[in-house]
């Protein structure tokens, strides 16, 4: 699979967000959960926002897709854990296709960005 590390990056902050959120003033942890602690005394806790956030744009992207492509998307991005091959499953179709269609929404992602492919590779080279 020929995979474009700049759309990859989008679609990996994408899954993130469609998951879990961007923490744009949320905290990241649930008071319930079992590894939360209680800030410590004498401390005036603070509101991290986090930077805007691409996802947004790159989900309105998505929505002229097929729903076969968004569903590819999906799996790969927002349920890494599962193997290419049960994806295929899943999708009904070769595991071929499941890359295929990943290679394919880069190229449909930074045309609907209309993202010069040059401009973040020089990003990615300096970085």
């Amino acid at each position: 699979m020929a995979r474009d590390e700049a759309m990859h990056q989008l679609l990996l902050a994408w899954a993130q967000w469609v998951t879990v959120g961007d923490g744009s003033g949320y905290p990241t942890m649930s008071v319930l959960h079992e590894d939360w602690s209680p800030p410590s005394p004498c401390t005036t806790p603070t509101m991290k926002v986090a930077a805007p956030s691409s996802a947004r744009r790159t989900h309105r992207a998505m929505q002229g897709w097929s729903a076969r492509m968004r569903d590819t998307v999906m799996l790969y991005y927002c349920l890494p854990s599962i193997t290419v091959a049960e994806m295929g499953v899943r999708l009904g179709c070769a595991e071929r296709t499941v890359h295929e269609r990943i290679a394919q929404a880069h190229v449909l992602l930074r045309l609907a960005l209309h993202e010069p492919e040059n401009q973040f590779r020089n990003m990615h080279e300096v970085g």
